[in-house]
Order: C-alpha cells, then sequence, then structure tokens
C-alpha cells in the first residue's frame, strides 16, 4: 500500500544545483534572446531582478491601464473620417497582437532554457522513501527519474515534463475577474444589428469621462490578455483526479523544494481534503519559507508537521569512499 507522497517543487532541483531558478532564467534570457527582455520592458515597463525573481507572478503586474492608454494614443480613430467606425478597434487589436506576441515568445525562451538545463549532482542525492511513495513533481525536469531511478509511472509531472510533446504549463494565479477589479473597465455593450454610421454614433455618444470608447477596448484586450496567462489549477486537479482519488490512505507527506506561493497552495489544500491525518514533512531553506509552512498549516488545521532542511537529509552513504586493504 502507498504510504509516502512526495511533492517536489524548484527548491528540490536547486539543491541538486541545477541552475533553474528564475534568475537563472534571466541570465539566460539577456545572454540568447535580449530582444525578448527589451519586449517585455517596452509592455510591463522595466523588468527588474526583482521582476525576474518572481516571473510566473509577475506576469500578472501588468499596469493594463498604462500600456492600454499608451496604445491608444497611437491608434486613435479619426471622428472626421468617413470610416471612422473601422478604427475603434485599432488599439485594442494592437494590444492583442502585441500580448499575444510577448507571451508566445516567452514560452518559447522559457521551453528552451529548461531543455538545456544541466543534470543534477548525484553527490547532492537525499534519502528519499522509494517504496510504497508517489510523487507529484512541479518541475519539468527528470531527476527523480534520471538520478533516484523512480519508476516514471510513480511520477505525475504535473506541469509538463521535458520527454513530452505537450507544452509546459506555467502563469500567475489571477483570473480575469481580479484582474478586472484592480484595472476598473466599464464597457457599454452596442445593440446588435445597428449599422457602420449607427456604431459610429454609439461609439461617440459613449466616450465618457476624458476616455474615448478605443481606450476603453484596448484596456479591456489588455486585461483579457494577461488574463489568458493565467494557470489552470482547477482544470489541472480535474485533469488528473483519478490520481489524486489514490492518495486518500496516504500516511505521510514530503514537500520537498516547494515556495507555497499563491499558486501551489490551491494543489495543496486539494490533498489535504482528500488525505487523513497524515503527517507532513516541509524542506526550508535558511528561514526563507517558515512563515509560509506556518501559514498554510494553521489555514489548512494541520498539526503534525515538522520543517527541516534538505541538507540535512543528504544520503550520506554515496560520499563514503571504500578502501581497499593494502
Amino acid at each position: 500500500m502507498t504510504k509516502h507522497l512526495y511533492i517536489i517543487g524548484n527548491g528540490f532541483d536547486l539543491h541538486h544545483e541545477i541552475n533553474s531558478s528564475y534568475k537563472d532564467f534571466q541570465e539566460w534570457m539577456y545572454e540568447n534572446n535580449p530582444d525578448v527582455i527589451e519586449k517585455a520592458d517596452e509592455i510591463y515597463g522595466i523588468c527588474d531582478d526583482e521582476w525576474w525573481s518572481d516571473f510566473e507572478n509577475q506576469l500578472a503586474s501588468l499596469d493594463t491601464v498604462r500600456y492600454s492608454s499608451e496604445i491608444a494614443f497611437e491608434n486613435q480613430p479619426d471622428l472626421a473620417s468617413d470610416h471612422c467606425d473601422r478604427t475603434w478597434n485599432d488599439a485594442q487589436i494592437e494590444v492583442e497582437n502585441q500580448l499575444e506576441e510577448l507571451y508566445s515568445d516567452l514560452r518559447k525562451c522559457f521551453h528552451e532554457w529548461i531543455m538545456q538545463l544541466k543534470s543534477p549532482l548525484e553527490s547532492r542525492k537525499i534519502d528519499l522513501i522509494i517504496p510504497d511513495s508517489v510523487f507529484i513533481n512541479f518541475n519539468y525536469t527528470k531527476t527523480l527519474e534520471n538520478l533516484y531511478g523512480i519508476n516514471q509511472h510513480n511520477i505525475l509531472h504535473i506541469h509538463g515534463c521535458v520527454d513530452e510533446d505537450e507544452d509546459f504549463i506555467l502563469g500567475h494565479g489571477k483570473g480575469y475577474e481580479e484582474l478586472k477589479s484592480i484595472n476598473t473597465v466599464d464597457l457599454p455593450e452596442p445593440p446588435e444589428d445597428l449599422s457602420a454610421e449607427e456604431l459610429s454614433e454609439f461609439y461617440e455618444e459613449h466616450a465618457s469621462d476624458g476616455q474615448m470608447l478605443h481606450e476603453q477596448l484596448a484596456e479591456d484586450a489588455a486585461i483579457s490578455g494577461v488574463a489568458s496567462q493565467r494557470k489552470p489549477v482547477e482544470e489541472i486537479i480535474k485533469k488528473h483526479s483519478q490520481f489524486f482519488n489514490t492518495l486518500a490512505k496516504i500516511t505521510n507527506i514530503h514537500v520537498y523544494g516547494l515556495s507555497l506561493s499563491e499558486i501551489d497552495v490551491p494543489y495543496l489544500q486539494h490533498i489535504s481534503s482528500i488525505v487523513g491525518p497524515a503527517k507532513w514533512e516541509f524542506s526550508d531553506y535558511k528561514g526563507t519559507n517558515l512563515f509560509k509552512i506556518k501559514r498554510f498549516c494553521e489555514n489548512n488545521n494541520i498539526h503534525n508537521y515538522n520543517v527541516i532542511e534538505l541538507e540535512s537529509i543528504i544520503d550520506t552513504a554515496q560520499l563514503k569512499i571504500p578502501f581497499t586493504d593494502l
């Protein structure tokens, strides 16, 4: 019977000295795709080290009002033109095209970067209880398979894997409604079946508070574009419901290298709702995650837990040097 569940995050690969941090991604981008970094700077504003260190979450940080206003200023409809009804959507289309291109480029670069990551160091192996265990791997790498020899059938790569044809799953945690509440948009809907002339009149009548409707359309397009980069956690959990349902009798849960960000927590909450009174074990790195661990356990009524550092469970047997008799 399966007793142990290991939940593996990027800190696990970093422990094995794989350069898989977002800071490493930033440095790789500067070296290999500076044009994409420049494009991100133009749209998001200057993306500094802090921005890149939280890359996925920062995809939701676009100031849609500022960005869409700039695009709308460059794509103003000519109200004196007989064809002005055709230009109300120019700014909206430009926003859609720019964001689609940027996100496509970022995902392509991210995939290329992941594919070139180096192998883990064997000297950094830790003690894992492999028999009677299953694994949920948030990483795209195959450290578990290649270094620890774990059967791939016991591992769920929940966001994709380097040897799969599917795209990697990445993104932030904010949906359209949350983004819309942060960036207020009030769009009037034109009636159906309006002629071109009537549609133009409608747009002119509903330009209010100093904001032309083409600006509002552009702003809504920006919010929709950012929302499209949300990581679909609910859909992922539903897709793998059969796997999650096998976890009911798990007695020990080991959370190694997971940052407990707002994107991670829903997965753990779902697991907590399935398992019984299991013992939880979290890894921390130099105290950086203690607050999040404590908050998660308090919020989910988890009382039986402990915190370790991966350094403390390195497999020391592999470090012993055998000496032959002289």
